[in-house]
């Protein structure tokens, strides 16, 4: 009985542990920009192909996802991105698909429904030239000022309660 007992309890502390560590290691892939810069002249290009600029619509914090249809992590991480924006909805989630035509990130949208994402296409690249990236998803987190002040380089759980927390906090 009192093995029992302590093979449970070890078991909990465990998964306990394992899910507190996936918890962290979602912030900790958060990097913070040593020099942070401005993009509210920001040009995007809608899936109409009409140019609108980032701060004809302000908002608390700008979360902006460069993604392709044909990179797995990204197309993974687009429900939390979603789910990201209907729980906060005073920020905007923005995707910005690097797809070799616009008719890709079209049908992506089509299929996935992730209708409370804004959705934009880089089809010149000038959108992607204004930012670091070393690959895809690369996601920035922008402040109610414009500034660039961090990123992920990979997925996290855009939705999670700790992620939301940090942003409050920031």
């Amino acid at each position: 009985m009192i093995k029992k007992k302590l093979i449970s309890l070890i078991t909990l502390l465990f998964l306990f542990h394992l899910t507190s560590n996936l918890i962290s290691n979602d912030i900790e892939k958060i990097q913070i920009i040593k020099e942070p810069y401005y993009i509210n002249n920001l040009e995007l290009m809608n899936y109409k192909e009409n140019y609108t600029l980032l701060d004809d619509k302000p908002a608390s914090y700008f979360i902006i996802n460069f993604w392709a249809s044909w990179c797995a992590p990204c197309v993974k991480e687009m429900k939390s991105l979603n789910s990201l924006q209907k729980k906060m909805p005073s920020i905007r989630v923005i995707t910005i698909s690097q797809d070799k035509s616009l008719d890709l990130a079209k049908n992506f949208f089509k299929k996935n429904k992730h209708k409370a994402l804004e959705k934009y296409f880089d089809k010149d690249k000038k959108t992607l030239s204004k930012f670091s990236l070393r690959g895809l998803p690369t996601t920035f987190i922008v402040n109610k000022d414009y500034k660039v002040f961090a990123k992920v380089e990979g997925i996290i759980e855009w939705d999670s309660k700790s992620f939301m927390s940090w942003l409050n906090e920031n």
